[in-house]
């Protein structure tokens, strides 16, 4: 579904009968993103974010209503950007596994790259009541949306099962991801989440993985080493080998 590209202060420049600016508005959200992750969200003053951002009081409610409107606003932006950035490589990517492992990889190393947006996002926003209410919170559920795309295309193709609910897959991939990255914010460890990639995909994979043929067979070949590069190089005959099997 199509998302409108806006902040959520653009409401407020409309109604007060002024052109959008662009840039004085996305000068406001990085003043704001930065005062708000480095003193925290109850300590920032709309006086330290006019400051840090170059412009006055005035200017910035043309564009927002509050100090909490910005703080919704700066989910919105940076929530699309990074969705668009996805979304340019996204239709390169063919199989439901690698689509999810994309989206892990996308995830980590958008948190890892912009870590004052991460703890506002994750720190902040999070307790925050009104923020399911509003229109940020809807981008962020939309971006969320492709994990739950990947894995029913899984499930129709055969590769994941079929018993479990998208819904809960998504919130598994997405609790791995949040957890590792608040841990990341609040003790600094690991030192790289992005990183932590494989794992968390593998760990995920299991879960959602259907298991294999109950019918197949495993075949094991031994051979003995002198054999093996008579084989490989096609001198002599093929030797004796051993085989053994077992069902699975």
């Amino acid at each position: 579904m199509a998302k409108k590209k806006r902040a959520a202060g653009s409401a407020s420049a409309a109604r007060n009968g002024k052109k959008r600016n662009p840039e004085k508005e996305l000068a406001i959200l990085e003043g704001a993103l930065r005062v708000f992750g480095e003193k925290g969200y109850e300590a920032a003053t709309v006086s330290a974010i006019c400051q840090t951002a170059g412009v006055s009081e005035p200017t910035l409610y043309e564009y927002f209503g509050s100090k909490e409107d910005v703080l919704f606003a700066i989910s919105e932006f940076y929530t699309q950007r990074e969705v668009d950035r996805v979304k340019a490589v996204a239709h390169y990517i063919h199989h439901p596994r690698e689509k999810l492992r994309v989206i892990i990889q996308a995830y980590l190393e958008f948190y890892e790259a912009n870590p004052l947006y991460t703890s506002v996002a994750l720190l902040t926003l999070k307790g925050n009541r009104r923020y399911a209410s509003t229109t940020a919170y809807e981008a962020v559920r939309d971006a969320a949306r492709p994990i739950v795309e990947a894995f029913r295309e899984g499930v129709e193709r055969g590769v994941f099962r079929e018993d479990l609910d998208p819904y809960l897959v998504r919130n598994m991939i997405l609790g791995f991801i949040e957890h590792l990255t608040t841990q990341w914010l609040v003790i600094g460890r690991p030192e790289r989440i992005a990183d932590q990639r494989d794992a968390i995909f593998e760990m995920v994979m299991r879960a959602i993985e259907k298991p294999g043929d109950e019918g197949s067979i495993e075949l094991r070949i031994s051979l003995d080493p002198q054999a093996a590069r008579r084989l490989f190089a096609g001198d002599g005959d093929l030797p004796a080998v051993d085989v053994g099997g077992r069902g699975r």
